[in-house]
């Protein structure tokens, strides 16, 4: 058995979430409920315990409340750094080795329990499940409002965030550089990256006749900060409530995996056609009813 924990309960612990809470997974869990199973923690980066905390602190923590195992997303040195607060305080006394071992102890009857078979995922299983996944894709992508290609030899703009980090609520983004990525086969394709693309000034957009293409690949919705703009086409790539934003031509991929840009670049080049059907109402018509995002 194991159990995770990432909710506040005021009642019980007003100052600390119940992932990092010694009165929840020690004192009810462990000693009232009587559990003795493994306690893994939600991910450090959520942005309620990362922006208060911080990884390493946090780390140390949620062991000291009793937790097992912590999930330490983030880069390797974000990682990493959680490791190494571990391992200092455990020198400096603030984590007891008999806590330390308690753990150990309870990860291993789990992994006795469940034992991980180290298997080779490669091969015909491998490509056969990449490909029916690239099919599921393709089968997801969803055009509105007429969208169709630009020409691969017509001059395009593409307007697309530079990058798209993680803010603890959800994973990074796709980066520009993998939409430009979708670009290569056209003739005359440019790229416009910017830092943050709610911020795009519209009337700083050159009339030059190329066919401009908005790229969303955040999760945030535009509300006002769009009322102005005019582009051609508009690629959403994460939240497909966005396309209630910008009452154009819209292509929705539902995600951005790679089968998910893969589709899109096909359908960028005239390879594919959607077929697919929203299964919520995406249309302009609708856009009062979220208000702001």
């Amino acid at each position: 058995r194991r159990v995770l924990f990432r909710s506040v309960y005021p009642q019980i612990d007003p100052q600390h979430p119940a992932t990092l809470s010694r009165r929840v997974l020690h004192d009810i869990l462990r000693w009232e409920w009587g559990y003795d199973g493994v306690v893994i923690t939600d991910a450090l980066m959520m942005k309620a315990i990362f922006e208060r905390y911080g990884y390493a602190r946090a780390a140390v923590m949620a062991i000291q409340a009793g937790a097992d195992m912590i999930l330490a997303q983030g880069s390797l040195a974000e990682q990493g750094a959680s490791i190494d607060a571990l391992r200092d305080a455990l020198s400096a006394g603030e984590l007891t080795l008999a806590q330390c071992q308690q753990a150990s102890a309870r990860l291993d009857r789990l992994a006795m329990a469940y034992p991980v078979r180290h298997e080779d995922y490669a091969g015909a299983r491998r490509a056969q499940d990449h490909q029916l996944m690239e099919r599921a894709w393709a089968a997801g992508l969803t055009a509105l409002r007429g969208a169709r290609p630009p020409a691969r030899n017509a001059p395009v703009r593409v307007l697309v965030q530079s990058q798209v980090p993680t803010d603890g609520v959800c994973e990074a983004g796709p980066s520009g550089a993998q939409l430009a990525e979708l670009f290569q086969g056209f003739s005359d394709a440019r790229i416009d990256f910017v830092d943050d693309l709610r911020n795009l000034d519209w009337s700083t957009i050159p009339a030059d006749g190329r066919t401009n293409i908005v790229a969303s690949t955040h999760r945030m919705r535009y509300g006002q900060a769009v009322q102005d703009w005019q582009p051609d086409l508009h690629l959403v790539l994460w939240n497909p409530l966005q396309a209630l934003d910008l009452p154009v031509p819209t292509i929705v991929t539902w995600g951005h995996a790679d089968g998910a840009l893969q589709a899109l670049r096909s359908w960028l080049e005239g390879r594919l056609l959607p077929s697919a059907r929203a299964p919520v109402d995406l249309e302009p018509t609708r856009r009062q009813a979220f208000p702001g995002g």
